[in-house]
């Protein structure tokens, strides 16, 4: 359930399994604190549907029919306005017309990334973005994500899937869930410090997965962050992680967000 269809017409199901997870009651001892250490411009231009850092650049998916790109651009950035709105990406490679872009992850200086419903995943040198191949994967393409060992795939349901990280065969899967219930809409993953990171479609909270169990054992609530951007798109949701292990942190957005946020977890 992605932009186009939402444009068109929310189904009674997708506003469903939205306020579900907003309602699920969580318990304060799974709150985690949290404080903006940086911010920086994003494009708003951007759809973002996978976001990656590594060695002082950003890669980032961005999504949408005849829309869909492949970005990199420097974490640094210049300090005037004009010039922050005006630098061009440092790579930018389009999808062919008919891929909506998705999840992405980065892995022995390779790009995987998803694709929503055409079951392609792209593999992309990270250096030059020259396409080095495709694998193929059953079901729907929404947050990509790697331990180093699997590749971590979200299909927008309450699983999440493990994948071989040569052939992208399915390994096993596991169910996310809090008190007991199924966490549905599960987007954007990172994994970081042992855990997995997810975003929730149509949410502005991140949650923290425990990737044997499934058992979600902590939750950052960004509310207060997306409300002070004004954003007037109802699809601009909170989409995009990407854990700095240099200063121990993650940076976050949203599709179409006009900033990124370099935001410290206390757990």
């Amino acid at each position: 359930m992605k932009y186009l269809s939402a444009l068109l017409c929310l189904s009674l199901s997708s506003i469903a399994n939205a306020e579900t997870s907003k309602k699920i009651p969580v318990a304060a001892s799974t709150q985690i604190a949290y404080k903006i250490i940086a911010e920086r411009s994003h494009k708003p231009s951007l759809f973002t549907e996978g976001l990656v850092i590594n060695n002082g650049y950003f890669y980032e998916s961005s999504g949408l029919y005849a829309k869909s790109l492949l970005v990199s651009y420097p974490v640094s950035e210049p300090e005037s306005i004009w010039a922050k709105i005006s630098a061009p990406f440092s790579q930018r490679k389009p999808l062919v017309d008919g891929y909506f872009a998705e999840g992405l992850t980065l892995l022995n200086k390779k790009l995987y990334q998803l694709t929503w419903k055409e079951g392609t995943l792209f593999v992309v040198d990270a250096s030059t973005f020259s396409l080095l191949g495709t694998m193929k994967y059953e079901g729907e393409g929404w947050g990509l994500t790697t331990d180093s060992k699997q590749f971590i795939r979200s299909d927008g349901s309450a699983n999440l899937f493990f994948h071989n990280i040569n052939t992208f065969a399915l390994e096993r899967k596991i169910s996310v869930h809090i008190n007991d219930m199924p966490l549905a809409n599960l987007n954007e993953l990172e994994y970081a410090k042992g855990f997995i990171w997810a975003n929730i479609w149509h949410d502005m909270r991140i949650v923290k997965i425990n990737p044997a169990d499934g058992e979600v054992v902590g939750i950052v609530d960004l509310s207060t962050l997306a409300a002070a951007l004004n954003l007037r798109d109802p699809e601009s949701v909170l989409n995009g992680i990407a854990y700095d292990e240099d200063k121990n942190a993650f940076w976050v957005t949203g599709k179409q967000w006009p900033k990124m946020f370099l935001v410290k977890i206390y757990e």
